[in-house]
């Protein structure tokens, strides 16, 4: 059922088309998350995808999902790196370092670090208008605000809803991550 769970909300990074989704699990819905999760790295880290908590409360786990070079592939991009930087983030860092530093920002708790959009693969312009604007006055609103290329935005956001149908449609026919993405 987890599984399911994360085909609906991680296709995309799954897949290979995005470097990482984030997921919020509630703890009640799903028994033994962290195992299953454990489980799902050992059958898949070998394919280069990954499961990380990022943090942890009483009642959630809220999870990055992420193909390692894809997302180290974007994160050295001259113009991300830069802003993650203004952000506190360690230049020139590792993806491990990197991810520590959001897991810690992630967890300060005050206000949600939306720089998080770089490493979800949103478009730059896109997370700096959704800052300087506060969420308010973007052109489409869909896996993020745009504010930058709007139909290039509606592409790409018609190529993850077609890759969540077709993940969601192999896991409900029984077949399970390892089976899709290890063949």
């Amino acid at each position: 059922m987890l599984e399911s769970f994360i085909a609906r909300h991680c296709a995309p990074a799954l897949a290979g088309i995005k470097p990482a989704n984030i997921v919020a699990i509630l703890k009640a819905q799903f028994a033994d998350t962290r195992d299953e999760l454990d489980t799902l790295n050992r059958s898949l880290n070998h394919r280069d995808i990954f499961f990380e908590v990022l943090c942890e409360c009483d009642r959630r786990l809220l999870v990055m999902v992420y193909r390692k070079k894809r997302l180290s592939e974007c994160l050295s991009n001259p113009e991300i790196a830069e802003f993650l930087v203004s952000y506190g983030y360690p230049g020139g860092a590792s993806l491990e370092t990197m991810l520590e530093h959001l897991r810690q920002r992630v967890a300060g708790g005050i206000d949600f670090p939306h720089e998080i959009g770089a490493f979800l693969g949103y478009p730059l312009c896109d997370i700096l208008g959704f800052l300087n604007h506060k969420g308010v006055g973007c052109k489409l609103t869909g896996y993020w605000k745009v504010y930058g290329d709007e139909q290039g935005a509606r592409v790409m956001f018609e190529r993850y809803d077609r890759c969540r149908k077709a993940l969601i449609k192999h896991v409900a026919n029984g077949h399970s991550l390892a089976q899709l993405f290890c063949a």
